[in-house]
């Protein structure tokens, strides 16, 4: 009995083990099977194609051989024996309506536009209330490109799920395809009237078609949509939100900003929108949108959340603007000091308010020649209890350039040490490292200087690395030579008085390189910071003539895209001679293909021409 168990048990494992091996061997001849047909497919072999096609599908009914089979027949010209494999299907599946689609598009490629009409409508006439018929139906029209019948689809399955689901979304996608714009904004702004929740959405997908509109009209389209619709349902405020974003997206900030503060208005809202919009324009530079929209939450009252985030930017703003040479008069520096001050006086000195101590300190510093004050300042907010180490190596950094500021050279080295020191794993270290480098620089110590920017070029801050390199190669192009050396230091001794405002001083030094030493490499060097030095004394018609000398008698060297580029800013910012800056910036976006300015000349001259800049 146990024998006879023992054998039928094993007969039972025998019989298991060769199902298991054919059908692995199945798998593995199917396997091998679709790479050769699909080897066969891309090779334009199609009847050797069709064949193994066909095999495959009549041994394992998927979808992906019988397309893949019916495809090889269509590029065969095989059209009756794909209209009988089409016909057979809709019988074996008659719920899968996109076969009845296949089959019209037969019909079409044998020029009977009436058959293939009839098959086209009877599938959608055979549609039920299912939404995923509904969208395979309307994704095999639009497979063939029949965008019409696509639509016709939608609008069919949105009568048969009676509002359950309005295919909206799709119908927007589609009409994107067909390029039908007001129709697809009109469906993206139904979308919107269902929920604001679809907003990110609808945003993306507007993105992406803005992003692709040749003809730049699109933009147009969709403002004039949605200013019909805000005036039609003003209780919508999603729309008046798309089109603050719009606004945004076409660099108006000026349009967002009118729209946003509107808003706030009607809405009685706190201001969050509009310093959210304030934060844009400051990122764009764009300061005047920055200090309109942080003055209206000012002026909504300090007991609204956002009034002291709002006040505290807006100084940052006007910071900014000074720091950029904007803002250039004395007027402009003593406006600012005084805001600070009475800020401080009224927030305190803390951890919230340590960059607006640094930056009056600076202020005081390096434009009101308080360098006392500022020094004072920043001992008190160093004392500030659990700074973090990045905030304090701000201030020791400023407090460092403050006694380098002043002639204390080796004040202003050993805090730049003991920054590096404390700081080795993070940038801040970095630019003391830096800064100290260039101190050396500035006292003729050009050897060590150099050693210590060449280790710093390897930095993780691609910003430090930068001026490094820069700095590096400049000490490098320039010492060696007894007589370029003593050039290098009368003009590296310039280059300290400029940093220190001796701008007298800076310019008569400047004028003993350029007539000592007007044949050497320095020249064009001595030209430009001279040009500098003119320009932050207001002086804009010497300094326009300084860098033009540059561009005349050094035309070929590499400063001279950064002598016609200071130009353009001049007549730009400060002459408001836009004419001339369109000329200048013209001239280096064709004569100097590779500067480091000409993507940001094109930006400026195409707002300077009033061209769209977000496409």
């Amino acid at each position: 009995m146990k024998t006879s168990f023992h054998l039928t048990a094993l007969v039972c494992l025998f019989l298991l083990l060769c199902s298991t091996f054919g059908q692995s061997q199945n798998q593995s001849s199917g396997a091998s099977d679709y790479q050769i047909a699909m080897q066969f497919y891309r090779d334009g072999e199609f009847q050797k194609a069709s064949e193994l096609f066909q095999k495959l599908y009549l041994t394992n009914r998927t979808q992906t051989y019988f397309q893949y089979y019916l495809n090889s027949l269509v590029s065969l010209k095989e059209f009756e024996k794909a209209e009988g494999v089409l016909k057979e299907q809709i019988k074996t599946d008659k719920n899968e309506l996109s076969y009845w689609v296949e089959l019209g598009y037969i019909y079409s490629l044998q020029k009977n536009e009436n058959k293939a009409k009839a098959s086209y409508q009877g599938a959608i006439k055979k549609l039920r209330p299912d939404q995923n018929q509904i969208i395979r139906l309307a994704n095999a029209f639009n497979s063939k490109r029949l965008y019409p019948y696509t639509e016709e689809t939608y609008l069919e399955g949105k009568k048969l799920l009676n509002g359950n689901y309005g295919f909206e979304m799709e119908m927007a996608q589609l009409y994107y395809y067909m390029r039908d714009y007001d129709k697809m904004i009109g469906s993206y702004l139904d979308i919107l009237k269902l929920s604001d929740m679809y907003l990110q959405s609808v945003q993306n997908q507007l993105q992406n078609a803005v992003y692709n509109d040749i003809d730049n009209s699109l933009k147009e389209k969709l403002k004039e949509h949605l200013l019909i619709r805000i005036n039609q349902y003003p209780n919508i405020v999603v729309y008046s939100e798309l089109l603050i974003w719009l606004y945004i997206q076409d660099e108006d900030l000026e349009g967002a900003f009118i729209q946003a503060r509107a808003l706030d208005l009607r809405l009685k809202e706190n201001g969050q929108r509009l310093i959210a919009l304030a934060r844009v324009a400051a990122d764009k530079n764009n300061f005047d949108i920055a200090m309109q929209a942080y003055d209206y939450v000012i002026q909504k009252g300090r007991f609204l959340e956002f009034y002291f985030a709002a006040r505290e930017e807006m100084l940052q703003v006007m910071y900014l603007r000074i720091v950029q040479g904007l803002d250039n008069h004395p007027d402009d520096y003593k406006k600012l000091e005084n805001a600070l001050i009475t800020a401080l006086q009224e927030m305190g000195t803390n951890m919230e308010t340590v960059d607006m101590v640094k930056n009056l300190a600076h202020l005081q510093a390096f434009y009101l020649g308080k360098t006392a004050s500022a020094r004072f300042l920043l001992e008190e907010a160093i004392a500030i209890p659990r700074l973090s180490f990045t905030k304090l190596g701000e201030l020791k950094l400023e407090m460092a350039d403050i006694y380098l500021l002043d002639g204390e050279v080796w004040d202003a080295t050993f805090i730049y040490a003991q920054i590096e020191e404390d700081n080795k794993e993070n940038p801040i270290g970095s630019e003391a490292k830096y800064r100290k480098s260039r101190l050396a620089y500035f006292i003729g110590d050009f050897e060590w200087a150099r050693a210590q920017l060449d280790v710093l070029k390897a930095s993780t801050s691609k910003l430090i690395a930068n001026d490094a390199a820069d700095l590096a190669l400049f000490i490098y192009e320039n010492t060696g030579w007894d007589t370029v050396e003593t050039a290098l230091e009368t003009y590296a001794r310039a280059d300290l008085l400029f940093y220190q405002a001796k701008d007298s001083l800076a310019l008569l030094t400047l004028d003993t390189v350029l007539s000592a030493f007007k044949d050497h490499e320095l020249a064009d060097d001595a030209w430009l910071l001279k040009g500098k030095i003119l320009q932050k004394n207001l002086k804009y018609g010497q300094a326009i003539e300084a860098y033009q000398f540059i561009v005349d008698n050094f035309g070929h060297d590499i400063l001279a895209d950064n002598a016609l580029y200071a130009m353009a800013e001049i007549y730009e910012k400060q002459l408001h001679n836009n004419e001339k800056a369109l000329d200048l910036y013209k001239k280096i976006m064709m004569d100097y293909p590779d500067s480091i300015f000409k993507i940001e000349s094109r930006n400026r001259f195409r707002k300077l021409r009033g061209d769209n800049l977000a496409n």
